[in-house]
């Protein structure tokens, strides 16, 4: 049997994604090609409007001028936290967006998380100081204000991190700037497969253990994956400091879930957010389940 659809309830689909990420869902990209006796071109990344609740501009944009000139990322060429408005060199054809694939390659790895404690150095103006834990509270007021619809365990997930930022408080730690953002899809790899970070919109001044734990919960489920990759980024072994990065870790992936969650509520009309949260919850119930997190929780 044949049937005709009824032509006003075809509607085309909202542009999604492949893969559980919203990569560039939370802002407008354009390329400016090179012209007028220009050799290089440039890329405009425009910020949405909810991102303003979430993210520190001075930090975020500070942030990629500081990396640009330390060569840890692509040069700002220009910044205005008035049109929410980032504009830096155009890598497109030198450099390409890293995925988990690229981060088989052993070297690469080490290279990127050589990278990452290089931040630190980075002299960045006045940046944002916030730990995951804060970062959660944060969220938490935002979703309350917005009347976002929550997954029902997450009082529950929050106590369970409660008590690990009481029991890490209590033995307390250093701080450091950080990128914060361990997403692979914040890493550009260029032709001689050297990594520069972009999108530094969780970046603060923290523990550097916890942008250590995001970037674990990204390349390595797994302990024994994940163990000798903490030894190479914080360059000796240690029991205690790798529960800790792991906790953070699992904290950092509620943080996305409730950032997801949020601007899915206030910035309709896409799946990104939604698709984005409901995957990071569900990486949080597994790390908080896992039979091992509370001999975790008690090494802290």
């Amino acid at each position: 049997m044949t049937t005709t659809a009824d032509p006003e309830l075809i509607r085309p689909a909202p542009p999604t994604m492949a893969s559980p990420s919203w990569w560039g869902a939370d802002s407008d990209r354009h390329r400016v090609l090179p012209g007028h006796g220009a050799t290089q071109g440039a890329f405009v990344k425009v910020m949405r409007p909810a991102t303003t609740a979430y993210v520190h501009l001075p930090t975020a944009f500070g942030a990629a001028l500081a990396a640009g000139e330390a060569g840890i990322g692509p040069r700002e060429l220009h910044a205005s936290m008035a049109e929410r408005t980032l504009v830096l060199e155009d890598l497109t054809g030198r450099a390409k967006t890293a995925t988990l694939h690229d981060f088989l390659d052993q070297d690469l790895v080490h290279r990127y998380l050589a990278l990452r404690r290089a931040v630190g150095s980075l002299a960045v103006p006045d940046p944002r100081r916030a730990s995951v834990f804060d970062d959660i509270r944060s969220l938490c007021a935002l979703t309350a204000q917005q009347a976002t619809v929550l997954p029902r365990d997450l009082p529950w997930m929050l106590r369970v991190l409660d008590d690990a930022e009481q029991r890490i408080a209590a033995t307390g730690y250093d701080t450091e700037f950080c990128h914060g953002d361990g997403n692979v899809s914040n890493v550009l790899i260029d032709e001689r497969r050297r990594p520069y970070l972009v999108d530094w919109d969780s970046a603060a001044v923290m523990d550097p253990l916890q942008d250590i734990g995001a970037s674990l919960a990204e390349l390595a489920p797994s302990d024994d994956d994940a163990r000798e990759l903490f030894e190479s980024a914080w360059g000796i072994w240690d029991a205690k400091l790798f529960d800790r990065a792991r906790v953070y870790g699992a904290a950092d992936l509620v943080r996305w879930g409730l950032t997801g969650a949020y601007v899915d509520s206030v910035d309709p009309g896409t799946f990104e957010y939604s698709k984005f949260s409901d995957w990071q919850f569900l990486r949080a119930r597994w790390a908080l389940t896992a039979s091992q997190f509370d001999d975790r929780l008690r090494n802290l």
